[in-house]
């Protein structure tokens, strides 16, 4: 009997899909004739493909179950062998799909795309691999690298994203719910809570790393640090948990320590918790319902052993110089025959060193068939015999090796840094130390060390505890520092903080914070009383000394402990510098006030899609400059106190006063070759801008930072040219902006303004292409997803199942970006959260109230990250527009603004009644005078988005009046760009519901 191929393949599709990720073996002959059918359609579809001009993957894309599980049954040794045999056939069969020089199938090919299948089906199932084929455990291997993997940092201090791999191999390019980074290994340190991270390595391999459920909003630690997956039940021992809001337990009351915050996480907190005796634990600011479990018996984890809490791995591991044992976990009642493996490999590495096997409970030592020195790092993959899931635990080895402080704990010196030490290292094996010691002078906190055995050699970084202060500005801590640090005046009056890291036995008598003004005492502080903490972490709210400084040029914040008064803070009333200038090979600082450790960020003016280059500024306020940077024009240079942030900078606010411009500077060549040198030429006023795909990323980055590169010297005409071109451009421009590196925020105000808002997507041609954007700029993916939108209304015209799977990927992104929201909207419902982003009499009040009690109300937004039409995300675009009221009441008072708000709503009324509804409810009612127009500012924001997107759906007189509202949404974009953003996403939801209600 015959078989139609595609309709094989399209049955076993949909069989699979139902049965989920495949099994760990073929038992069953009638399956194993059935996938040897499936292989040899696919390969016969792939070579057709390739015969047409068409690309290959997109038989995996359209048959994604069948890929993964035609791997996974054909067994992974001999897969290669049957791919090859099927590619014989198919070719005897059909000798004309070979004429042109087939290519062979390739197994890494389809390895990487079985990846890539079940990823996008939600599997966590993953190809096998052959054993590398070397006898030598610490050679490399060549299968990809590990994913990262999340963690605490050191001391707690951040949340990292460790990267495989060196720093030497190449950049890692993240999105972070859409925002670009590109950093390089061994880690990351997150900028705040985010969703989740897309990380590429340099080979294009990419990996998503889930960071905050916003369901649960909690993320679990382990003692060591590593992340504790969420979706199994926490070990009944001592974690640390982040979590937003308190934590509810039931079962025995938990002991529970609160740490300082990590850099970056506002409005959530990081707790030391004992979970013996607890039974479930939620945080309270989670979804109703949300307890996540913990396991009762014993937990997977080390122990025994001993570490040396003075020397750690790169990405802040502990160093164990006596190897601990492994505990295998055990569930209650659990039988002792379903037997648990546990595998020693190195990272990176196929090959295990060593494989046991124990019943639930047992306590095994892994190193015991490993070969000695045991030296560097390890991991331990621990699963059932027979299943495919596995859990892993890492570990840093350096047997034999001692170590030795001079003190415990490093305390703060009285005129800044630490008091100096030293640690003594001693070896008592193969394993040796690059240094016998390791002296700290007062600012050094860590050295690296290399230990080796005479084969192999590790870096290490040696690290003593040590008190350290911390600054809150906002309600956001800061960096920890050694440094006194430096405060600006202006901070005092909003929430701020400063917390004190000292040994517990140091804080017996309550030590005072005092603010000293030329040696007299104006005011004293004693630490909030948070009973909860860590005994020596002390936080002294600022906030009381902003009345005492006003008049003060400058004044000491001093630490009263133990008899001694120890400088931790400068407070001053005036900027950093007051100007820079050219000083030979760098630039010079004049009218510098601050005396402490300093850095500088500069930005290139005529290229400012290049990272900005970070300097130290020397004692008589010189900043160094490298020979490239100094013929590039025009620079903005961001001073901040202290020492660099581990976050990569975004582009600087002109309005700081620690941001100076140097105007006056040659320009003679570009930082790098090809398309942006030829836009580097053109915004110094040198030749006309850049035409083409090359150039689309460099028009986005002008074009959303053009008013501050106009005032900075760029030629006046290039973001209305830039705007122009992309208009030009067309889809392809919304493409293009994937490569931009821009925040949601930043493309809206350039989709606003260049009418690409506006732009009509009839169908998506490329689903491929769209699902890159969607990583990288999703706000511009959305409207390139636009046509398929109607398939989410749950309308029975528009049959999810008639879509091919690659399309059906792009809508799951739509809810991934837009939030539970989105749905609702387009099935037709009310908008659950439309009263907010509205300006009404509630902010009429909160612009009377002082700005502390403004940032009170304000602060909760965005604490747990969720799509962009939820509340939260809606709360904290509408309180960037009532910070920029001032700027916007300008716009606002103008009788065109008015006339502009009046066409809208006479559009909206006539024919439009949903829309018009959603419009007049951002009305803010009668205004008491003309100095609060700036009210009217979202209302008008959301009536040129719908008016755009109806222009998109094909309405003619929508379009004509977009044209003609354009030049009044601009400015209000690139004052409230979060609020554009939020509001394109609105309406486009909006209007795509309005048409399926309408030709339903």
């Amino acid at each position: 009997m015959l078989v139609d191929p595609t309709r094989l393949l399209d049955d076993c599709e949909r069989a699979w899909r139902e049965a989920g990720e495949p099994p760990a073996a073929v038992r069953e002959p009638a399956a194993a004739v059935r996938t040897a059918l499936v292989l040899e359609a696919l390969v016969a579809y792939r070579l057709l493909a390739d015969h047409s001009d068409l690309p290959r993957d997109t038989v995996f894309a359209r048959w994604p179950a069948c890929v993964v599980h035609t791997v996974a049954l054909t067994g992974g040794p001999e897969f290669p062998r049957l791919m090859a045999e099927a590619h014989a056939r198919v070719l005897a069969a059909r000798p004309d799909l070979g004429a042109h020089g087939a290519a062979p199938e390739s197994a890494g090919e389809w390895s990487r795309a079985v990846d890539e299948a079940a990823r996008s089906l939600g599997w966590t199932w993953r190809a096998p691999t052959a054993p590398a084929a070397t006898d030598d455990p610490a050679a490399p291997s060549h299968s990809a690298a590990p994913p990262p993997e999340l963690r605490l940092g050191p001391g707690a201090g951040s949340v990292l994203l460790t990267l495989p791999g060196e720093p030497d191999a190449g950049d890692w390019q993240l999105s972070a719910d859409g925002e670009v980074f590109a950093v390089r290994p061994p880690y990351w340190a997150l900028p705040g809570s985010v969703r989740r991270v897309e990380a590429t390595d340099a080979t294009g391999t990419t990996h998503v790393s889930a960071v905050v459920d916003p369901d649960t909003a909690l993320l679990a630690f382990a003692a060591d640090g590593h992340r504790i997956p969420s979706d199994e039940p926490f070990p009944a021992a001592e974690i640390c948990l982040l979590h937003a809001g308190t934590l509810q337990t039931e079962g025995t009351d938990p002991g529970v320590v609160e740490l300082p915050t990590p850099y970056g996480w506002n409005g959530w907190t990081l707790s030391r918790v004992s979970l013996t005796g607890v039974t479930r634990i939620r945080a309270s600011a989670a979804v109703p319902g949300s307890w996540l479990d913990v396991a009762a018996g014993r937990p997977l984890g080390w122990e025994g052993g001993a570490t040396l809490p003075w020397l750690m791995g790169d990405d802040g591991a502990p160093v164990w110089h006596r190897p601990p044992a492994l505990r295998l976990p055990r569930r209650a009642g659990e039988q002792d025959g379903r037997l648990w493996q546990a595998e020693v490999r190195r990272p990176g590495h196929e090959a295990p060193l060593a494989r046991h096997t124990g019943a639930p409970g047992a306590r095994l030592d892994p190193w015991q068939d490993v070969p000695r020195p045991l030296l560097g790092p390890y991991e331990i993959l621990v699963h059932r015999v027979g299943s495919r899931r596995r859990r892993r635990l890492a570990a840093f080895l350096a047997e034999g090796i001692t170590a030795e402080p001079t003190a415990e704990w490093r305390l703060l010196a009285p005129h800044g840094g630490l008091a100096p030490a030293r640690l003594t290292l001693g070896a008592d094996g193969p394993v040796t130390a690059s240094a016998h010691t390791v002296a700290f002078s007062p600012y050094e906190i860590a050295k690296t060390l290399v230990l080796g055995d005479g084969v192999r050699r590790f870096a290490v970084e040696a690290r003593i505890p040590h008190s350290e202060v911390r600054l809150e500005l906002g309600g956001s801590p800061q960096t920890w520092s050694v440094r006194p640090l430096d405060i600006d005046a202006t901070d005092l009056a909003g929430e701020s903080a400063l917390t004190v890291r000292l040994p517990e036995q140091a804080v017996a008598v309550t030590p005072l914070l005092a603010l000293v003004v030329e040696g007299a005492t104006l005011h004293t502080l004693r630490p909030e009383r948070r009973t909860r903490t860590r005994r020596g972490d002390l936080r002294y709210s600022l906030a009381a000394l902003a009345d005492t400084v006003r008049d003060c040029v400058k004044a000491e914040v001093r630490l009263l402990v133990a008899g001694e008064s120890v400088h931790v803070a400068t407070v001053r009333t005036q900027p950093i510098a007051e100007d820079v200038v050219p000083d030979g090979g760098g630039l010079l600082l004049r009218g510098l006030r601050h005396p402490g450790e300093l850095t500088a960020r500069l930005y290139a003016v005529f290229a400012p899609w290049e990272q900005p280059l970070t300097a130290t500024v020397d004692q008589g306020g010189r900043i160094p400059l490298p020979s490239a940077w100094r013929s590039l024009g025009p620079l903005i240079v961001h001073l901040k106190a202290g020492a660099p942030t581990p976050t990569a900078p975004g582009w600087p606010h002109l309005r700081d006063r620690d941001t100076l411009v140097l105007r006056r500077s040659p320009w003679t060549s570009a930082v790098d070759h090809g398309t942006g040198a030829g836009v580097s030429k053109y915004l110094a006023g040198h030749g006309a801008l850049p035409r083409g795909t090359d150039a689309i990323p460099y028009q986005w980055i002008v074009a959303a930072r053009g008013r501050d590169l106009q005032a900075c010297g760029a030629r006046q005409t290039a973001p209305a040219e830039c705007r122009g071109a992309l208009a030009d451009a067309g889809p392809t421009a919304l493409t293009g902006a994937a490569d931009s590196a821009l925040r949601s925020g930043e493309l809206a105000s350039v989709l606003a303004g260049s009418g690409l808002a506006a732009l009509r997507i009839r169908e998506v041609a490329d689903p491929a292409a769209v699902r890159h954007v969607w990583r990288q700029a999703p706000l511009c993916a959305l409207l390139l997803t636009a046509p398929l939108l109607p398939y989410l209304s749950g309308d029975l015209a528009y049959e999810v199942g008639e879509l091919y799977p690659e399309e059906a990927e792009l809508l799951e992104e739509v809810g991934q970006f837009l939030g539970d929201a989105a749905t609702a909207l387009l099935a037709g419902h009310v908008d659950p959260s439309g009263a907010v982003g509205r300006f009404d009499a509630q902010t009429r009040a909160l612009d009377q109230l002082p700005e502390l009690q403004q940032q009170a109300v304000w602060r909760s937004a965005r604490v747990i990250p969720r799509g962009l039409l939820d509340p939260d995300t809606r709360a904290d675009a509408a309180w960037q527009a009532f910070r920029a009221r001032r700027d916007l009441q300008y716009h606002a008072a103008r009788e065109e603004f008015r006339d502009g708000l009046d066409a809208v709503a006479i559009f909206l009324d006539d024919g439009h009644p949903d829309l018009a509804q959603a419009f007049h409810g951002r009305d803010p009612g009668q205004l008491h005078g003309p100095g609060e127009a700036w009210l009217r500012i979202p209302q008008l924001s959301l009536g040129c988005a719908l008016i755009a997107r109806l222009a998109a759906a094909g309405d003619a007189r929508a379009a004509g009046l977009e044209r003609g509202l354009r030049h009044l949404w601009t400015p209000v974009a690139s004052h409230a760009p979060d609020l554009t953003a939020v509001d394109i996403a609105l309406a486009e939801c909006l209007v795509t519901a309005k048409a399926v209600h309408s030709t339903g």
